[in-house]
């Protein structure tokens, strides 16, 4: 995950060749990679504002959810600390975005399993079952994860052409540089232990 997040940044930053292989060097079968940049966006760039701000809304919620889940496959006391802090993120973005966009919050919300930058909960958390996820895995997963909606919302600023919704991308895009900082500085004082 964090190997696809960073193609993905170093893409928006202008490089090219760069690919990112499903399952890593080991599963690497001599293969070349096809599709660009934009494949699987249509998920998210489709219809109006209001489809923008509820799938963003369903994204965070999801990624509530994952946190909240791994705290409890967790028997690590700074991992489950840091899980709920993270959850607590996530339920304030939603309280913002609410403040933000009042006449989009209201309606019915999308129901998705799909979490900030388009992973999988499930894929996340099956990862993980078969063991505890400690403070290192988790301050790395929010990491991967945040770098990746960051990346998401970026494009997706830069491909709408709705205002509305390209307000709506960047102060998404703004709220994930904060919680990347945050855990860049959590995991710097792990180092330090």
């Amino acid at each position: 995950m964090r190997s696809k997040a960073a193609a993905q940044l170093l893409l928006a930053d202008g490089f090219s060749n760069i690919f990112n292989m499903s399952g890593g060097i080991v599963a690497y079968a001599g293969g070349k990679a096809v599709g660009d940049e934009d494949f699987g966006m249509e998920f998210f760039v489709g219809g109006n504002f209001h489809d923008a701000f509820q799938m963003s809304y369903a994204m965070e919620e999801g990624l509530k959810q994952l946190y909240l889940a791994l705290e409890t496959l967790s028997d690590d006391e700074e991992a489950s600390a840091l899980l709920a802090k993270l959850a607590k993120f996530e339920d304030g973005h939603k309280a913002k975005l609410k403040a933000m966009f009042p006449s989009a919050a209201e309606g019915e919300e999308i129901s998705t399993n799909s979490l900030e930058g388009g992973f999988d909960r499930q894929q996340i958390l099956d990862h993980f079952h078969p063991r505890t996820a400690n403070l290192k895995d988790i301050i790395e997963l929010g990491m991967t994860l945040e770098t990746q909606a960051l990346d998401l919302y970026s494009r997706l600023a830069r491909q709408t052409e709705d205002e509305e919704s390209r307000e709506l991308f960047h102060y998404l895009s703004k709220e994930e540089k904060t919680h990347l900082h945050f855990l860049s500085n959590e995991y710097d004082t792990l180092l330090q232990q």
